[in-house]
Formats: structure tokens, sequence, C-alpha cells
């Protein structure tokens, strides 16, 4: 064992066994690289002599790189540094620049990097100290080098690439400074010589035995130089001759052996490394060395050519194939290219066949011959693997030969392959793209070019501008004389707020008791409107659109409507502001608002006429400083009712305020709140603004700010989850805290009276929130209109569409439910209202002026951020695992429906969808709404997963799981769907932004001004705007610069490919809920999808739609076949792929054992073939009668995910989307489907030949038994306590496959039924579905990720050297933690879980 009193010797041998192999410069950089070494040890280091010893070999170590320094220093060109080296490194310096491309460039700079890293250390961080014994006989001025060359074969056609003919060397020495020392000099050389500028070098030292194994960041950076050396980033590495045994590297065209092997075992194993074409392999030696390097290469030859002979004899035991051969076999023609195949080829192409058939890591398949010796010669029958589509087997011609009738069996299965259509028109197997839609394909391609911005087509990165439609029942003009039909908003209080959550103390405002009410004007007559609820301040009020009268308006009249309908939007709600422009003519939102008497149920002329006139009198006021001082009368009538206005204020930004009440207890003259600061209110008039109060016994005036919050679809105090936010509870604690006194007290003759009454006003501030909604209803009956007159179901009418009824938000809003003390006050005395709900903050106690004011709409931010942060779905991942015992089960299992009546095709008696079910689909999840498409779209996907894979599992029988899962990835992709909604003009009916009257919404009858173009500029990082995946990623839109928009906000929205994609999955979803499976599948093959047969004729599949000269957004509908809606799918071709009496009684031994499993599940099966077929693994060759699982996989995947998300989304809970995601998430996945199936037994009915395949699943059904069967949705992970050495518990994907194949199995034997597939699993899956329902399974990615969401980051993936992947996460100032699995996401997930479990630690 070595000491510190043997380093200092070691230490001096090593340096001079460099400077004789390399010379003086390397010499001095392993002297500094070691002198860091020997630092630490001596740091470590307590007894004195030894101490003293290892400070001297220090000492000596920087005295010789101070003397190799000096000599570089004085160095003018590189041949002076090139005299600083050994004549073996000048030799391989010469081989390194016969690569030097040929290429033009010029060096503007050059500076030593001797001096530069003159304090540099070992790069990896390894321990040098080590130091492996060297001698060094060698005659530095004489040297030879023995080349070996590569040669191709003859027969081969040379084509040299520019890959070949670029640098990528490896450099093999036999110690570890020596590639560290040779790395540094080449690096500095080539600073110095120009022709060098093309090596981008580096080193690397292969793992010793007595090395540790665990330095992590060693390992780290061993890994980095590996990737760039695979990626070309470096091109020229220096190692160990340890290195080349176990690291995958890319193909070399040069090996350079420094050092002489010194075994066959080095020499071929270096060789191996020359992957490359015309590689070139090098070993350099001394002159003394030549004779015997010489011979050893000759002994290794031999070696080598004896060994390639017997290989070459084991794999090709017959000479080859002759010409004559040919004859007896002719060989086979493609029709159409010509393409041969031949006797002497058919075996290399039918392996290459099914090497490409579906299997797993543990099987390998491929066909199987039996050759009989027959009377005439030999005859070979061929068996090709279970899951091909050629299910029998095939014989070839009579040979002469063993070996020729096997080779002539392959021919005529090759040619069986090609009728079959398993091989192309050039005889190359055809891989997964059998389903190939050539359409789609150059779809994509054609998106993709002309995509500007990132983000591929159809994904949720990739975003296009839209016009925002308005529904053309709106977009009518009219005029003077023309007939138009007047509609009323009534409003009626349904829930009041509760009186708690009103600082002020207020009774509620009762808006049906007023006598007038806001209606409108249109030129056409619409259809029944669903009522919807707006939220006021009163509570939740129920608009109700009804139809009054039509009408024709004379020219006075259109004149006066229209200055009312200006009124409203520029002085009531003030939100016509630049570029917006009135014009009735122009608009593509032609609506005009007007008063209505709420009793008679038309135009309240005397009310428009009136507040026409007060606005007059109101803009033509003298401003308050220049008025006539006369005494002030006060007149209460003139404030019942009313809406004031502060004169004295700023007039740019003025304020308006409801008169609540007319305080005759107080006066001008009454006490001010503040009697440190004034006397009394007259004296902080006079002082504060020098006004002059003539009356003072007038009363003062208790007043609430108006309504700044024009979005009212969703209420203040309630999430969109339905839970109360913290805002609310604390107004009370202050209102409590302040007392009842808080009030904002105005001065009558201080103040101007606003021309529109109070009642109005209230109703005035619902109209942006009424039409909008409006529109958005009509919107839908308009799609759903074109929807159903293009499908041409014989239930689904287009003119009779169930618009009515109302609109459900799905949320309990009787949180807002108040005492029913609501009153009709009319009196000026007595009018009352809630507080202020624009300031989250009420105004100081009775209410100065002096005082500062929060935003309008801080309030409402603070309840978005609340709703944001609340979450009542989080769970840790602790609790995934607690357990649910079967009483627990039994309690819950009353909301589990076990009959979904899934079967039932479709309701006759169904008119389609509801109007408001499609507005639901129609919302994004990003709009701020409480409706949103998210829970019908997971229902969707569901369902057009399942339906897509029923219709390709049942029209193509003899396709294997690959094909069929290419062809449903293509149908179910989002950006097929995203072509299909686009082609339906589904963007421009989409609601996909927050309503936000003021800024992005285009007021009915105005237009941006023609003058103005839409460029303007402005940072859009709001988090309002964020969403979740599968939505808008952010409000920011790239436009001509990064986080800036330039379009026009009010008539152009920013929406995804993705979004439009779950619209299309959202729409499916409508059709399934509302009429049931078969319209849903009518729907999707009108649209396009591949679901049900038709008579198109065909080859006309896939005719290609020219979209180049149609302008976005234009709507098109699908063009479409006539579908025959009797026409039902194929039956599926029974299990049993061979007949005859052989075969029955195969299936019965096959079958032997399996009715234990048929009572275990309670379902027995009347198509015994079909559980077999279930249990059969694609390796079991001795199953010859039915196909493997792989089929009844694929489709009993589709089968459990629908059933499930169905029996979630049907649910009595009525899960949110965001639960009803991570449920669906928890319960379809392998990990649960295979801990299942360990459960129940199914791992003892696997049929399968592979070993390493048993294996795992024993393992597994270990652990799981050892841990009581407890399932868990995330990875099983056994996790260390230190380090990254992770056990991964390995999950045999073939449990959760036989789990899935069986249920397809069920799904087919009992008639395609899914609720006897839902009866036999649901008691199987009963206790996951409540424990999960209980405790909602997240991620340990998410949980982390919800749980520091600003310092929590994860790195980018490594690979290790065994292949694994490495993944780190940070928590910014707390630690680091890493991770490592069999795939990208294991890692994540384990580093994630430490990351977790430290967390916890701390804070407990």
């Amino acid at each position: 064992m070595q000491t510190c009193k043997d380093i200092p010797r070691r230490v001096f041998e090593e340096v001079e066994t460099t400077l004789d192999e390399l010379g003086a410069w390397c010499a001095g950089c392993v002297a500094l690289n070691i002198c860091s070494t020997l630092q630490k040890i001596v740091e470590k280091t307590t007894e004195p002599f030894t101490k003293t010893l290892l400070q001297m070999a220090w000492t000596q170590l920087k005295y010789i790189h101070m003397l190799v320094q000096k000599a570089a220093e004085s160095m003018m060109d590189e041949q002076e540094l090139l005299q600083l080296s050994t004549p073996k490194v000048r030799k391989l310096i010469s081989i390194l620049k016969s690569f030097l491309p040929k290429v033009e460039f010029e060096i503007t700079s050059a500076v030593s990097s001797y001096t530069k890293n003159a304090d540099v250390s070992s790069e990896d961080g390894s321990d040098m100290s080590d130091l492996s014994d060297g001698e060094s006989n060698q005659d530095p001025e004489s040297f030879t080098i023995a080349r070996m060359k590569q040669e191709a074969s003859k027969d081969n056609v040379v084509k040299v690439n520019q890959e070949e003919t670029t640098l990528i060397g490896l450099v093999f020495v036999k110690r570890k400074h020596s590639a560290f020392a040779l790395h540094k000099y080449i690096e500095e050389l080539c600073i110095w010589d120009m022709d060098m500028y093309f090596i981008r070098s580096t080193y690397m030292i292969g793992a010793d035995a007595d090395e540790e194994k665990n330095d992590m960041m060693k390992s780290k950076k061993q890994d980095q130089k590996l990737l760039q050396f695979r990626q070309r980033k470096i091109n020229l590495l220096v190692g160990t001759q340890l290195l080349h045994s176990d690291i995958d590297l890319p193909k070399c065209n040069l090996i350079a052996m420094f050092d002489p092997p010194g075994s066959y075992r080095d020499y071929i194993k270096s060789k191996g490394r020359a992957k490359a074409f015309n590689a070139l392999y090098y070993t350099i030696c001394s002159v003394e060395e030549k004779d015997y390097l010489e011979k050893c290469l000759s002994n290794f030859s031999q070696i080598e050519a004896i060994l390639q002979r017997k290989i070459h004899e084991c794999t090709s035991p017959t000479k080859p194939f002759s010409l004559a051969d040919s004859e007896l076999a002719p060989p086979f023609v493609a029709p159409d290219t010509e393409a041969t195949v031949t006797i002497s080829n058919a075996i290399g192409l039918l392996n290459r066949y099914c090497a490409k058939l579906p299997s797993d890591m543990c099987t390998r398949l491929i066909p199987t011959a039996d050759v009989k010796n027959l009377s005439s010669g030999y005859q070979a029958t061929i068996s090709l693997p279970v899951n091909c589509r050629l299910k029998h087997t095939i014989t070839g011609n009579v040979m002469p030969t063993y070996h020729l009738a096997v080779a002539a069996g392959a021919l005529e299965t090759c040619r069986q392959l090609f009728i079959e259509r398993e091989l192309d028109a050039n005889l190359a197997p055809i891989g997964k793209e059998y389903l190939r839609n050539y359409i789609q394909d150059a779809e994509w391609e054609r998106e993709r070019t002309a995509r500007q911005s990132k983000g591929a087509p159809g994904s949720s990165k990739a975003k296009r501008f839209y016009n925002k439609k308005v529904a053309d029942i709106l977009s009518e003009t009219f005029g003077p004389g023309d007939v138009c039909y007047l509609y009323s908003a009534n409003l009626s209080l349904s829930i009041a707020m509760d009186k708690d959550k009103h600082n002020k103390g207020r009774d509620v405002f009762v808006t049906q008791h007023y006598p007038y009410t806001v209606g409108f004007l249109v030129k056409e007559k619409l259809p029944a409107v669903a009522e919807f609820p707006v939220f006021t301040r009163s509570g939740q009020e129920t608009v109700a659109i009804t139809f009054c009268m039509e009408c024709r308006l004379n020219q006075s009249q259109y004149e006066k409507v229209k200055d009312y309908h200006s009124f409203v939007f520029h002085n009531v709600l003030r939100i016509d502001k630049f570029p917006l422009k009135l014009n009735t003519t122009t608009s593509t939102f032609n609506l005009l608002v007007v008063p209505i008497d709420s009793g008679q149920q038309q135009i309240a002329w005397e009310y428009l006429d009136r507040t026409l006139a007060k606005m007059e009198e109101w803009s033509e006021r003298p401003p308050l400083f220049s008025r006539k001082a006369a005494e002030f009368v006060f007149k209460e009538e003139d404030f019942k009712d009313a809406v004031v206005m502060p004169s004295y204020r700023n007039q740019d930004q003025p304020e308006f305020f409801y008169v609540a009440a007319m305080r005759y207890d107080l006066s001008p003259k009454a006490p001010f709140p503040s009697p440190e600061l004034y006397s009394d209110f007259y004296t902080y008039y006079t002082s504060k603004y020098g006004l002059a109060i003539t009356n003072t016994s007038q009363p003062l005036l208790d007043v609430d700010r108006t309504s700044g919050r024009l979005n009212l679809s969703t209420p203040r105090y309630i999430n969109q989850k339905g839970i109360p936010l913290a805002a609310a509870t604390a107004n009370q604690a202050k209102k409590k805290k302040l007392g009842t006194r808080e009030r904002q007290i105005l001065i009558p003759e201080l103040c101007d009276i606003h021309p529109c009454t109070a009642s109005m006003w209230r109703k005035l501030v619902c109209v942006p929130t009424i039409l909008y909604r409006l529109n958005s209803l009509l919107l839908s009956h308009q799609l759903l209109s074109r929807i159903n007159k293009g499908m041409n179901f014989p239930s689904l009418s287009h003119t009779n569409i169930h618009s009515g009824g109302k609109l459900d938000l799905g949320i309990d809003f009787s949180l807002l439910q108040a005492p029913s003390n609501l009153t009709n006050q009319t009196d000026g005395d007595n009018l009352q209202t809630n507080q202020n709900e624009d300031d989250n903050e009420p105004v100081s106690q009775c209410a100065v002026e002096h005082q500062q004011k929060n935003g309008l709409d801080s309030a409402a931010a603070d309840s978005e951020e609340n709703a944001g942060a609340s979450s009542d779905e989080d769970c840790n991942i602790s609790d995934i695992d607690t357990d649910v015992t079967d009483d627990e089960a039994e309690e819950d299992v009353d909301s589990i429906p076990i009959d979904l009546e899934l079967d039932k095709e479709d309701n006759s008696q169904c008119q389609g969808p509801s109007v408001t079910t499609v507005l639901h689909a129609l919302t994004m999840s990003n709009a701020g709404d409480f409706i949103n498409l998210e829970r019908l779209e997971t229902v969707g996907d569901s369902f057009l997963k399942f339906a897509v894979t029923l219709y390709l599992f049942c029209t193509h029988p003899g396709l294997h799981e690959g094909r069929l899962s290419y062809g449903r990835g293509k149908q179910v992709s989002n950006f097929n769907l995203f072509l299909l909604g686009r082609k339906l003009g589904l963007a421009e009916y989409l609601i996909s932004e927050k309503f936000e009257p003021a800024d992005n919404w285009l007021p009915p009858s105005y237009q941006t001004d023609a003058d103005y173009v839409p460029m303007e500029e402005f940072s859009v990082n709001s988090p309002e705007k964020e969403s979740k995946e599968g939505s808008p990623e952010s409000g920011t839109v790239k436009a001509n610069k990064n986080s800036l928009i330039s379009y026009n906000l009010r008539t152009q929205h920013s929406i995804t490919d993705k979004t439009i994609a779950d619209c299309v999955e959202s729409l499916i979803g409508c059709y399934l809920t509302s009429c049931g499976p078969y319209a849903a599948r009518v729907f999707m093959a009108w649209l396009g999808i591949d679901v049900l047969p038709s008579r198109q004729p065909q080859g006309q599949e896939n005719k290609p739609q020219d979209q180049d000269n149609k302008p976005q957004g234009q709507e098109n509908e699908p063009e479409v076949s006539e579908l025959d809606y009797g026409f039902k799918l194929p039956q599926p071709p029974p299990g049993l792929i061979k007949g005859g009496a052989e075969a029955e009684r195969k299936l019965t031994r096959l079958f032997a054992g399996l009715e234990q499993f048929e009572e275990s599940i309670g379902y027995k099966f009347k198509d015994k073939a079909y559980l077999v077929q279930a249990f059969t693994h694609s390796s079991y060759i001795h199953n010859n009668v039915t196909d493997c699982y792989q089929r009844l996989e694929f489709l009993g995947d589709a089968v459990l995910d629908y059933v499930i998300t169905r029996r979630l989304f049907e649910d009595k809970r009525k899960h949110s989307p965001g639960v009803l995601t991570d449920l669906r998430s928890a319960l379809v996945n392998n990990n649960v489907f295979a801990a299942l199936a360990v459960k129940w037994d199914f791992h003892k009915y696997v049929k399968c030949l592979s070993t390493h395949m048993l294996t795992g699943i024993h393992r597994f059904v270990q652990h799981q038994k050892a841990r009581g069967d407890k399932i868990q949705a995330e990875q099983y992970l056994r996790l260390s306590d230190e380090g990254e050495s992770d056990e991964e518990v390995e999950i045999p994907k073939v449990l959760g496959d036989i789990f899935e194949s069986v249920a397809g199995a069920i799904y087919i034997d009992s008639g395609m039924s899914l609720d006897t597939t839902w009866r036999v699993y649901f008691p199987l899956m009963r206790q996951q579905i409540v424990k999960f329902s209980k405790h909602i399974p997240m991620s340990p990615v998410r949980e982390l990720l919800e749980r520091e969401p600003e310092t929590a980051k994860f790195q980018r993936p490594e690979r290790t050297k065994d292949g694994r992947a490495r993944v780190s996460v940070t928590v910014a100032g707390k630690d680091t933690w890493w991770g490592v699995g069999r795939s990208y996401r294991i890692a994540k997930s384990a580093a994630a879980k430490k990351a977790l479990m430290a967390l916890n630690a701390m804070e407990s």
C-alpha cells in the first residue's frame, strides 16, 4: 500500500517519464498538475516529517514548472514549441495535420494557453496521486511508425463524403498523466500553428478498479465530454487504454496508439474503434521496438484472419449461391419498379422484415424453417412470427440441398409478403407507416415550412391570429324606416349577496323594482336565448332576453336612439376610447341600446328624451369656480336615485357616486372626523379648496362609488372552483375593526348631478357583459346549426335547436345568499347599496377626500390571485399510498355508477347538444370564466381514441399493433384535429381570452377608426393571461418584438393550434354526452375522421384540398361523402386463426388452467381463443392457433381509458377539469395496471418464453407481495439516502399489457359491450378508484413545482456511462438533488422525490 512518504518518489518518476516520452513542455504541465494534488495531501497530513517532505516535493515541482514556463515565454513560433516535445509527439502532430480541410481561413489573434492554464488542475477532479509506474528506454532522436489501413471490399462502391474525411480521432496512451499533458500540448499548438485550427481536443481517462466509483462530478464531466465528442463539437479524444473497453463512441476515422499494444486484446479493441469507412490505424514506436512491434502486428493479423474465417464458417457453412442455383428458383421481380429479390438475398430480406415487427427488449422475432428430406430433394416450410400478417405457413420449391430449400422457402415468403402489401414497390419492408396519410404529411410539411415563428404545427407553441366573430344575426345593419326588433334584458335578483360581505352594512339593491330597464334593437329576430347570470354588487342576477315588439324608427327617432347609445358607452360606461368610432352603417356588430319601460315593454321615449336633454345641459355647465355665488337651495327630489360627481375634483378623470342616503343629521358645520386638522366640513372645504359654501344647513350626502368593474360574468368573492376567497374575510375583519361609521360624505352644493339615474346606471354597467354573453350564445347557436345541417343526422335538426333554458356555470352560488330582507328602497333617505366593489380597501372613517384610494380593479385582481393560489385538489405524494379499506370503498361505492349504459348507441329523441353545452366547448380555460371546455375535452379525447381504435381494429384485422398505433396516432394527433377545426372555422368562434370590455371588446355599432393602424405595441406579460399545458401558454404574442403584440385586441385574438384541436375534442364530447356514441361517431365522420364506413368511392379518401388561396379563418364546410347511417362496423375475426380438429385440441391444451381465472374475474368466455390470445406473448412460439396479445392490448387500452374516463365524468361529485385529468392519468397508466395484474393473479397465466421477462415479472411480484399489494400511480423507486444510486423497481410492461388485453378480449367476446367490460373490471379497480378520488395523486415533479414555483429548476438530462438518464433539480438557496433512471421521466421523478424528502426534513 502506498504511503505519503512514497509519494515524492513516485511524483518525480512520473515527471521524468513524461519528460522522456512527451518532452519538456508536457513535463512542466504534469508538474503543475501534480502540485495541486500535493497541496491537498499536505493540508490533510499531520505528521511533521512527512508534511515537510511533501512540501519540498511541491517546491521542486513548482521550480520545474517555472523553468518550462520561462522557456515557453521566449518562444517566437510553433517550431520552437515543437522543439520542446519528443519525435513521437512531432510525428503524431504530422498525422493530425494530414486531416487539414481544404478551406481558407485567417487567424485574427493567438494567445498562449500555457500561462493561461498555469494553475490548472485535473479537469475531471480526479485524484492524480495514484500514479502508474512507467519505464522509458526510448532514444528520443530515432523512431519509426507502423501503419495499417482498413481496405474496402472490392465489391463495394466507394463513396467518400465530408463526414468520412473530417477528423474524428482517438489517441490511446498508457498513463493518465500522459493523456492530460498530450491534450494540453495539442491545445497549445493549435493556437500557434494555423494548420491545426480544425482540431478541438479533450482528454479522458478510464476507471481503474481502485478508483472511487461514486465521484459524481468526475462522472458528470466525463459524460459531458463524451456528449461533445458524439456531437462532433470535439473531434480528437486523448485517453488511456482503459477507455476503449466500456464506452460507446462514434465512428472514428483515426486511431493512434501512442504506446504499442501490449496484447492482442488491446490491439483488437483499439482497432475496433476504427469503424469509419477507410479509417486509419497507427501505432507509434521507437526504432528499438520496431522489429518486435512488426512481429507482434503480424501475429495479431494472423489471429484476426483465423477468427474471421471461423466466424464465416459458422454463419455461412455452405459456399455462396451460384448462378446455377439462381436458375433453380427464378427471382421475384416487382411489377412497377422491377426491383428483384433472388434466392441469394431472400433470407436477408425476410430477416429484415421480421426485425420491423413490434417486439420488446426481451424478444427477438425471427422466422423459422421446417425442412423435410423428400425423395426428390429438400423442401422447407416457413413459419413467420405470430404477429405477422401472414398467419399460415409458406412452402417453398423442392431443392437439391438443405440450404437451398430454406432460401427457396424464404423467396416464396417474400413473394407472398409483397402480395399482402407487407413489402413496398422496392421490395423493402413496410414498417409502421403502413397506414400513412400522405395528404396529412404534405399538409404538415407545408405548414412547417410556411411557419416563420417557433412552434411545430398543431402544438401549443404555434400561434396564429384570427378575427373575432360576431354572430351573423347581429351583423345586419338597419336604418330609419327599416323593420327592426326590440328586445329587453330583464334582470332579476336570484341570489342576493351576503350582507356580511358589505363593509358599509347596506341592504342589497333590487333592480326589478324600478320602472325602466335596458333593451336593444337588432335587424333580425333572434332565436330563443338561454337565461344567464351576471354578478353585480347585489349578488347573482339572472338575465332573460325577451322579445318585446317589431318596430320601425323614423329619422328623428333613429337619431335619438343613436345619441342615447353613444351616451351609454361614452358618458356612463366610458369605453369608447380611441381608436373606436361610432358608425352604424359599417360596423360588424350592429345593435343599438335603448331604455325600455318595464311595464309596457316598449322604448321609454319620455325617459330617453329627458336623459338627452339633461345631457345637453350637463355638457354646457360652467366650471364650479366660475359659477355665480347664489345661495344654494337643496331639493331632495333632485338627489333621489341620482348619480353625483364632485365638481371640484379633476374633470379629466371624473369620479361618480351613487347617492345612498341623505344625512339630515349632518351639515357643513358638523364636526370634522379629524378635529386636529379641521374643526368642521365648512372649514375643510374653504381652506383646502378655497370654495364658498352658501347653504350651511343643507344635509350631507352618504354616497358609494359607481362600479368600474364591467366584466360581471364572474363574482368577486368566489373563485372559479366555487370557493370563497380570503378577500371577503379580510373585508369583514376590517369592517369590524373600523366600525359602522365608515362612510364617504359629500356636500350637495359642491356636486353635479349626472343625467343618468342611479337605478339605470346600475343596469347599464351590466350591458357589456349581457351583450358579450348574448353574442357567445348566438355564435354557439350558429355553429351548432351548421354542424347539424352538415351531418344530416336523422334525429338532429339545424332549425329546431335547443337554445333556451339556463346557462349552468356548475357552481353553487348559495354562498352569496343573504337574509330575506330585500326591500324596494325608492326614497332618497333609504336608497342603499353594498360596499364599493372596486376598492378593496374602504375609504377612511367619515370618508374625507384627502385620503388615498386604491385602484379600480385592485379587489378583483386580489381575488383572481387568491383564486389561482387556492387549490382543493392538492395532496402530498405520500397521501397516494394511503390504504383504503374495503369498508371505506363500500361507503363510497354509491357515487360510482356500476352500470354506465355505455352500450346505448343514441338517443332517438335527442335534438342535439344544447347551445349552452356548445358554449362550454367553445370557451377556453384561460378565458377567466366559470365555464370552459376541459371536462368535455377530456371525455371527447377519450372517446375519440376509442372510436378510432375500434374502427382500425375491425377494418384492419391483419395489421399488427405497431401499424395500428401509428394509424391511430395520425388520426388523433393535434395536428390532424387542428386541420379539421381550421377547415370548420372554429378559431373565430372561440372565446380565448378574459373579457375586458375596455381593452379587448368591440362595443356594438362601433368600429376601429380607418385612419388608425393597429400596430401599437405594449407588453402583456400579466400572469392573468397564463394558462396551463394544452391552452395558449401566455398572453404574449411574438410579433415584431418579443413579448409585444401588434394586432387589434378588439377585433382579433391569438390562438394556438392545440387550442383548436382541443375544441374539436370538446365538440365530440358535446355530441357524445348529449346524443350518444353513434351520433358522436357521425359527427367525427363528418369532420373527416375515420370512425365509420362510408359509401365514398375507393381512392378518394384523401382527396387533396387546395387551401392556398383561401383567406385565413374563412368557413368551409367539410367535404363529406354520403354516410350510410345504418351500416355498422364489421365484426372482428374469431380468436382462432386456424380451423380444424387439431387446432381445437391445441386450443383446449392452451386453455387448461384458465378456468380458474374466469372464476376469479366473474366472466366466462364464449370464445376461449380470445382469452388464450390475451395471455400469449409474441415470444411464445408454441401457440400457433391464435394471435399474440398485442392487438387485444391495443384495443383494451382504449376501452379501459374510455370506460374509466366516462365513469369519472359521470360521477355525481362533478369533478373539476383538473381533478378529472389527474384522476384519469392516475388510473389509466401502465404502473397501476401492472400492479393490479399482480394483485389479481394475472401474472400466473402469462404464456412467455423469455427468461429475462419472466425474471422481471417474478421480481416485481415479490416486491408487490412484500408491500401488501400497495398500488401507486408513480414509478416505483427505492431511494438511497446518499448519492444518486437509486434503485428503480422495474415494472414489466407485459403485466400492464395483459391487463389491457384481457379487457379487449372481454369487450370482443361480449359482442363489443362496454357495460359488460366495466362490470367485470370495476370490482378489480374499485379500491383504487375510491382511494385516488379521496387522495388525488400528484406526481413528485408537479408537487415540487407547485411547492417551489419560483425557485425549483430542473437541469437538462445527461447520459451516464451505463446508458441511464441523470437529472438534477436545484431549489435556489437550499440544495441540489440528483436522480437516475432508465428514462428521463424516471430520473426526473427520482430527483423530485429526493428534493421533497429533503424539504420536508428541513421544515420538520
